[in-house]
C-alpha cells in the first residue's frame, strides 16, 4: 500500500485558528477581556459563536468552523503525524480550544484542549490525552485513548515526545480486532520502530486481522489463508512482532519485519476435500519475508509424521509461495494420496500393507500456480496397488521429481505372474515408464499350461503405461505385452519364436512360431486366441501334416475348451480331456516309446483316419473313439458295416477287426492286394513284439500280391502245369472263397503257422516265415488242382478214382523263398511227375474197395 498525502487537515486547522487569532488582535488590538462574535465570514471560512480571550495564552471557542475546501489527509496515521507535529503550538499559544464543530466538505471532527487534556474525534481518529510539558520542546503524553478508526486499532499508553530532535516514543496497550497486546513505538526522523506482543487470541481475532490486512497490503490470498484458514489453532500468542514504518513514505520495510508466535492444537487442512493434519504446537516466525512453522508432534489420519518443515516465502513482496517438506514412516496409502492430489501430484503406487520411509518436499508458488515436487519412498517388504493393480514388493526406492518418478531397482511382484526389479523413470503426465528390468520370475500358467516360465533374465528394457486406469506393460524384446485394467487383463505375444526358450508349453509341443493374446477379468477365467505355425502334430490333411492352427480357448483354470476356427479341432478338459477331430487323419508315432498320459484323454474321431506315415498303413475310419490313460491306449472304429477295435495296456495286446472291406483291408496293409469281399482280423499277444493272430478272408480276389504274381508266372511258362491254368486266375487274379491265415510275430520274424485259402480254380495250403528284419520270405505252399479241370475228370467213374485219388484232387508243392520284392518261386514238378504213376498204380489196387464206397 502506498498512500501519499499532499495537505494535513490538523494542521491547516492549526494555521487557521493563529491566522485568526492575529487577524482579530489586529483589527481590535486587545483581548484582555474576552471578545464574542457571532458570525464571522472569510473567502473560504465561515465561524459561527467566536469566543478568544488572552489570558497569557489563548482561551478558544467555537461552535461552528467550516472550511470551503477538502481534507486530504486520507488515514489515521496521517492525521496523528500531524497532531503530534503540532503538539508544541498548543503548548505554547493556547491554554483552552474548544471547537464543537469543524466542517470540510467531505469530514467533520471535534477538538478540545484544557489543562493539558486533548481531545479529538475525527473520521479516521479518536484521541484522549494528556499533555505534561517537560520543558519548551519536549512534552510527555499520556495516551488515555487512541483509536485509530481505519486501522481499527485501539492504543494507550505513555509517550515522551522531542519536538526539537524530533524523537518520540510510546510504551503502552494496543488492542486490533479483539486481539490485545503491549506495544513499544519511537519515532525519529519520520521513522516508525514497533515492538508488538500479544495475549493469547483464538483464530477468529486472527482472521479479522489477516482479512484487514490483505486489504491493506500487496498479500496473495492463498498465503493468507494457510494464516488464517489453512491452519486452525485452538490458542495463538504473539511473542513478538518488530519492525520500521516511514510516516512519510508509508514504506513497511517488509525484508526487515521480524515476529515469533505459537499455535497450539492446530488442526492443517491442505485442501477441503482432503482430511486434515493436526499438530499439539506450532511455533511460527516470520523473517526475512519468510513465515516459518516449526512443527511439534504432527499426525495425519493417525499417522505420525517425524519431521514437518514448512514456510511461506515472499509472504509480503512478489512470487509468494510454500514450502512443504515431510517425513514420515507410513503406508504410501489413501490419505496420503489425497494430500498429493490436491497438489496435483499422481504417484500410482498405493500401499496396503507394510511401512514406507517417506520424504515429501513441495515448492508451491500461488500466483501464477507453480509446483516443484520432490521426494524419496523407501519401501519396505508390503503390499500396494499400482493404479489399482494388486502387487507386493520386497525392497525398492521409489524418488519423485514433479511429474517424473524413478525406480531405482524397485521389487514389483504380482501374484505369481512376475517378479522383477525395475529400474527407470515412470513420467506422471504421459503414464508411462521407460527403463530396464531385471525378471526375478516372470510365470503365464493357464490350467496348468505353463505358457511362459522365465527365471533370472536380467537387462530387460521395458515399459509401462497407465492412462484411463489402465496398466500397459511392454517387454519389446520378448514382443510381450502385459495389460492390466480393473475389468480385463491382457497377455499378447505377438512372436513365439522370441519367448520359444522360456515357454515349457512350446517346448513340450514342439512349438515354434506363432503368436497368443490372452485376456482374464480375475486370473480365474480366460480366453485365449492362439496363432500356432510350423507346428509337429500327428495331424493330416491330404497326407500333408497340418502345421497352422488359429484356436480359440475359454477356461476357469478347472475346466478348459477350445477349437479351431475351422471347428476341425475342438477340446475340453474337466478332470479328463477329451478332443473331437474331424477330417483330419491322424498320424501313428514311430517307435516304440511308451506312452506316459498321466490323465485319461478321450479322441472322438469324424471322416478321420489313422496313417502310419514310414509304411503308409492305414486304418480307414468314417468315426471312431481312441482312449488314452497312462500306458493304455483302446480304439474303437466304424467304417460302414465294419469295426475295428484295438487294446493296449501293460503285458496285453489285442486287435478285434470284423466285416472290414476291400478297401479297408487294402489300406491296412498298404497295398491293392484285394478286390471285393470281407475281412476279419484277430490278434492277440502281450505287446507289438510277441503276439498271434489269425487273418479270414471271404470271397475276395488276390491280386498284386508278389509272390502270387510270381507263381502265376511260373504256371504259365510251364506247359506241364497248364492244368492248373484257368482264365480267371490270370485276369481277376486268385479268388478266395475262404481262406485263413494263422501266424504268430516276434519283433524279427512272423511265423505262419497254417495258410488256407480255399478258391474257385484251386486251393492254396502251407506255411512258413516272414522275416521282419531281412524283408525276405520262406514258404512252402501246396497248390491243389484247379477244381474245373478235377470235375471233367470225375465225370468219368473209373478213370477219375484212379487219376484224381482219394479227394478227387492233383496237388504239387511250391516254395516260395527270398526278399518280399521279388521271391523266387520254386515248384517240385519232376518229384511230383515221378510220384504219380506210383499213386495211380496204388489206386488201381484199390479200385475195388473204390467201388464199394
Amino acid at each position: 500500500m502506498i498512500i501519499k498525502a499532499t495537505s494535513h487537515t490538523i494542521r491547516n486547522i492549526w494555521i487557521l485558528l493563529l491566522f485568526i487569532v492575529l487577524s482579530v488582535v489586529a483589527l481590535i488590538g486587545t483581548l484582555a477581556n474576552g471578545i464574542s462574535i457571532d458570525n464571522l465570514t472569510l473567502p473560504t471560512i465561515k465561524i459561527d459563536q467566536l469566543y478568544i480571550k488572552l489570558d497569557k495564552k489563548l482561551i478558544v471557542s467555537i461552535e461552528t468552523l467550516d472550511i470551503k475546501k477538502e481534507t486530504q489527509t486520507d488515514t489515521s496515521l496521517e492525521e496523528m503525524a500531524e497532531l503530534i507535529k503540532n503538539f508544541p503550538y498548543i503548548n505554547q499559544f493556547f491554554s483552552k480550544i474548544s471547537i464543537e464543530t469543524i466542517r470540510y466538505a467531505n469530514e467533520m471532527l471535534s477538538l478540545h484542549y484544557e489543562e493539558n487534556t486533548f481531545k479529538l474525534d475525527s473520521k479516521h481518529l479518536s484521541v484522549n490525552l494528556i499533555i505534561i510539558p517537560i520543558e519548551k520542546w519536549q512534552v510527555d503524553v499520556e495516551i488515555q485513548e487512541a483509536f485509530l478508526k481505519d486501522y481499527h486499532l485501539h492504543v494507550n499508553g505513555k509517550t515522551r515526545m522531542d519536538f526539537k530532535e524530533k524523537t518520540y516514543n510510546f510504551e503502552g496497550d494496543f488492542e486490533i480486532f479483539g486481539l490485545k497486546g503491549v506495544a513499544l513505538f519511537d519515532i525519529k526522523d519520520k521513522l516508525l520502530t514497533y515492538h508488538l506482543q500479544s495475549e493469547s487470541f483464538t483464530n477468529k481475532e486472527l482472521k479479522d486481522l489477516m482479512d484487514f490486512i490483505v486489504s491493506q497490503v500487496e498479500l496473495d490470498q492463498i498465503a493468507k489463508d494457510w494464516i488464517d484458514k489453512n491452519i486452525v489453532g485452538e490458542e495463538y500468542i504473539l511473542h513478538f512482532f518488530e519492525g520500521k514504518f516511514n510516516l512519510a513514505t508509508l514504506d513497511y520495510f517488509p525484508m526487515q519485519m521480524h515476529g515469533t508466535a505459537t499455535v497450539k492444537n492446530a488442526t492443517v487442512s491442505f485442501e477441503p476435500t482432503v482430511p486434515p493434519a493436526y499438530v499439539k504446537e506450532i511455533g511460527i516466525e516470520f523473517k526475512n519475508d519468510k513465515l516459518l512453522f516449526d512443527i511439534k508432534e504432527p499426525s495425519y489420519e493417525q499417522k505420525i509424521i517425524q519431521k514437518a518443515d514448512v514456510y511461506i516465502y515472499n509472504l509480503i513482496g512478489k512470487g509468494t509461495g510454500i514450502v512443504v517438506d515431510l517425513n514420515a514412516t507410513s503406508k504410501l496409502d489413501a490419505p496420503i494420496h489425497k494430500i498429493l492430489h490436491a497438489f496435483k501430484i499422481d504417484v500410482p503406487i498405493t500401499q496396503t500393507t507394510g511401512l514406507t520411509d517417506a520424504n515429501v518436499r513441495l515448492d508451491i508458488k500461488f500466483l501464477p500456480y507453480d509446483i516443484n515436487a520432490t521426494g524419496k519412498f523407501k519401501l519396505s517388504p508390503s503390499d500396494f496397488t499400482l493404479s489399482g493393480l494388486p502387487m507386493s514388493t520386497k525392497y525398492g526406492e521409489v524418488r519423485l521429481d514433479n511429474f517424473k518418478i524413478m525406480l531405482d531397482n524397485t521389487n514389483l511382484r504380482y501374484k505369481n505372474l512376475f517378479d522383477i526389479n525395475a529400474t527407470g523413470v515412470f513420467d506422471a503426465k504421459k503414464s508411462r515408464y521407460e527403463g530396464d528390468i531385471d525378471i526375478n520370475a516372470l510365470l503365464l500358467d493357464f490350467s496348468g499350461t505353463r505358457l511362459l516360465k522365465i527365471n533370472n533374465l536380467a537387462d530387460q528394457n521395458a515399459s509401462f503405461s497407465i492412462e484411463n486406469a489402465t496398466t500397459k506393460m511392454a517387454l519389446p524384446s520378448l514382443n510381450t505385452t502385459i495389460i492390466f485394467t480393473k475389468d480385463n487383463n491382457q497377455f499378447i505375444l505377438t512372436d513365439l519364436t522370441k519367448v520359444a526358450a522360456f515357454s515349457p508349453f512350446m517346448s513340450d509341443g514342439n512349438l515354434t512360431q506363432g503368436s497368443v493374446y490372452v485376456q482374464t477379468k480375475d486370473f480365474e477365467n480366460f480366453d485365449a486366441k492362439i496363432n500356432l505355425q510350423n507346428v509337429n502334430t500327428p495331424l493330416l490333411e491330404n497326407r500333408e501334416p497340418v502345421r497352422d492352427f488359429e484356436i480359440a480357448l475359454t477356461t476357469n483354470t478347472k475346466i478348459l475348451d477350445a477349437s479351431t476356427t475351422n471347428t476341425k479341432l475342438s477340446l475340453h478338459y474337466d478332470k479328463d480331456l477329451t478332443l473331437h477331430v474331424k477330417d483330419f487323419n491322424i498320424a501313428l508315432p514311430q517307435g516304440d516309446d511308451p506312452l506316459d498320459i498321466p490323465i485319461k484323454t478321450t479322441i472322438f474321431g469324424e471322416n478321420s483316419s489313422f496313417i502310419d506315415l514310414e509304411s503308409n498303413k492305414t486304418i480307414l475310419s468314417e468315426r471312431y473313439t481312441l482312449t488314452l490313460f497312462k500306458d493304455n491306449i483302446h480304439l474303437n472304429s466304424k467304417r460302414g458295416k465294419s469295426s475295428f477295435e484295438y487294446e493296449k495296456r501293460k503285458g496285453k495286446l489285442g486287435i478285434q477287426a470284423t466285416a472290414l472291406d476291400a478297401d479297408a483291408t487294402n489300406a491296412l496293409f498298404n497295398r491293392r492286394y484285394f478286390y471285393e469281399g470281407d475281412f476279419s482280423l484277430n490278434i492277440d499277444g502281450k505287446d507289438d513284439n510277441n503276439m498271434q493272430g489269425t487273418f479270414v478272408m471271404h470271397k475276395t480276389f488276390i491280386k498284386d500280391l508278389k509272390f502270387f504274381n510270381n507263381l502265376m508266372a511260373t504256371i504259365n511258362a510251364i506247359p506241364s502245369l497248364l492244368v492248373f491254368n484257368d482264365p480267371n486266375f490270370n485276369t481277376e487274379g486268385y479268388f478266395v472263397d475262404n481262406g485263413s491265415v494263422e501266424f504268430n510275430q516276434t519283433k524279427e520274424a512272423m511265423h505262419i503257422k497254417e495258410l488256407q485259402l480255399r478258391g474257385k480254380s484251386a486251393d492254396i495250403m502251407g506255411k512258413g516265415m516272414v522275416n521282419l528284419i531281412a524283408n525276405t520270405l520262406d514258404l512252402k505252399l501246396q497248390i491243389k488242382t484247379l477244381k474245373t479241370f478235377s470235375s471233367a475228370i470225375d465225370m468219368i467213374p473209373i478213370v477219375g478214382g484212379i487219376i484224381l485219388g482219394e479227394d478227387k484232387r492233383i496237388a504239387t508243392n511250391v516254395d516260395v523263398t527270398g526278399p518280399t520284392t521279388d521271391p523266387k518261386i520254386e515248384t517240385h514238378l519232376i518229384l511230383d511227375t515221378l510220384k504219380s504213376p506210383m499213386n495211380i498204380l496204388k489206386r488201381t489196387f484199390e479200385l475195388p474197395l473204390e467201388l464199394l464206397k
